[in-house]
């Protein structure tokens, strides 16, 4: 209940602040300014498209005006990403920092109040995930109970938001759904996230309405299709679903091809909008072919994805993916591509890497990543001398990869960047930015699956020093 009473207090002081906005504009206008830029410039996406690639200035602000523009939901990308709702008439000005991206985010203009709100969503939601993390070891009860109380607060706050101006039908129905569409995730996700029941008999003793909620959800609702609460309710949606196929057999592993079998199934029986199908089977063929060293398996859950698929992109895209994975197996040898040193010199990557070598991936992009990664490799190279751990950047601005090598003190001798990222990116399968490939000293693969962070990866190193 203390928490109950502290989301009380925040969505109050978040409903009372200045709503006050400009005049709607005689056009649809976005500006900012970005504190600490990562790059020089920010993307704007559509439906996972990018419309528009927007350059800074010297002072590290920009100016954009929309044409033909499609009301909803668009990505804002510079390093981080968020959402923001854009309709005809809003002149936004934002304002971020990328030390503290999402907390720093704050929105002035016309347009400013529903970009506003959607960004304090997300906000309580990372805080209330936190609270959660012990609570979901509650008994169904109490735990639906806990989440009941929250429900109140979340609606009280969106009654009250909504009342305060005339939103469009539009962002009311974006704004509705972020309100409820997190609890109804917890609740796909509770069963999986208890410690050591048989899940199994677990999900199908619990009350018979506790998942009601199901019929309440447009799961092909193309209006929020973008915003993350629905996407994260979709997907842990289709897991549990999948799950229930084959539990009664198995423990639950959402990286196994059995589960992917069903998912897909799940996906192309359950979801009909054909942009969000088409997005969440790539994501399914992304996540599996970076968790499997399978081919065979992976050829089984290609060909069922392109089956159920009536996108010639993503089929195209899946071979392209397939036939890259395929030159990764282990045995064959590292693709011919072009790494720079810190001295701009390039070198293909079987000569730029002699001895064993554990190759481990970052962006200046994803800083907590890039800190986490590179102490991990310092720590393992003092205890596994016989690998040379290489720090590979994947921008494209040498000038800031630069900087930020000088800036952490990492070695210039074990730090190289891809002269064509996005080639390179594709070629070497990298799907998730955690990969890590592990070579002999002839360039000859040994593993391109493996993860620096993975409990199971000094034992992988300690079987191939005895190889």
């Amino acid at each position: 209940m203390k928490y109950v009473a502290a989301l009380i207090i925040i969505f109050t002081l978040c409903n009372s602040c200045d709503s006050s906005e400009s005049t709607k504009a005689n056009g649809t206008f976005l500006s900012g300014e970005i504190i600490n830029p990562v790059q020089s410039y920010i993307l704007l996406y559509k439906n996972e498209k990018v419309t528009d690639s927007i350059p800074l200035d010297r002072r590290n602000k920009f100016s954009y005006t929309f044409s033909n523009l499609e009301e909803g939901l668009y990505r804002f990308v510079h390093g981080e990403f968020q959402l923001l709702h854009i309709e005809e008439g809003d002149s936004l000005l934002l304002r971020v920092n990328t030390k503290e991206f999402d907390e720093s985010l704050t929105f002035s203009g016309y347009g400013a109040a529903k970009n506003n709100f959607l960004i304090n969503k997300f906000l309580h939601w990372e805080e209330e995930n936190n609270f959660l993390k012990q609570r979901y070891q509650k008994n169904p009860e109490n735990f639906e109970k806990m989440l009941d109380s929250m429900a109140i607060v979340h609606t009280r706050g969106l009654n009250e938001f909504l009342a305060k101006e005339n939103f469009s039908d539009n962002f009311s129905e974006i704004a509705s759904a972020a309100s409820v569409l997190d609890n109804y995730q917890r609740k796909e996700w509770y069963p999986f996230a208890r410690y050591g029941e048989d899940k199994y008999e677990f999900i199908k003793n619990l009350n018979p309405n506790f998942y009601n909620f199901r019929e309440s959800v447009d799961l092909n609702n193309r209006n929020i299709e973008e915003l993350f609460s629905f996407q994260r309710y979709v997907n842990s949606y289709m897991n549990n679903l999948a799950y229930m196929e084959y539990g009664d057999q198995h423990n639950f592993d959402r990286t196994s091809y059995l589960h992917n079998h069903h998912k897909v199934k799940m996906i192309d029986s359950l979801i009909t909008n054909s942009r969000q199908k088409e997005r969440m089977l790539k994501q399914v063929a992304r996540i599996f072919i970076a968790n499997s060293n399978d081919l065979k398996k992976v050829d089984a859950l290609f060909d069922e994805i392109k089956e159920v698929s009536s996108s010639q992109e993503t089929i195209e895209a899946l071979n392209d993916t397939y036939a890259n994975n395929k030159s990764m197996q282990a045995g064959n040898k590292i693709p011919k591509l072009a790494v720079l040193n810190t001295e701009g010199k390039a070198n293909i990557m079987s000569k730029a890497f002699e001895s064993p070598s554990v190759l481990y991936f970052w962006s200046y992009l994803n800083l907590p990543h890039m800190k986490s990664s590179h102490q991990k490799a310092a720590e393992l190279q003092k205890k596994y001398p016989e690998f040379n751990f290489v720090g590979i950047n994947i921008n494209t601005e040498q000038d800031t990869w630069l900087k930020h090598l000088q800036k952490n003190g990492y070695s210039s001798q074990k730090e190289f960047r891809f002269l064509n990222p996005k080639q390179a990116r594709k070629q070497l399968v990298i799907n998730d930015i955690n990969k890590t490939i592990v070579l002999d000293k002839n360039g000859t693969i040994l593993n391109s699956h493996a993860n620096l962070q993975n409990a199971k990866f000094e034992n992988d190193l300690i079987a191939y020093l005895k190889l």
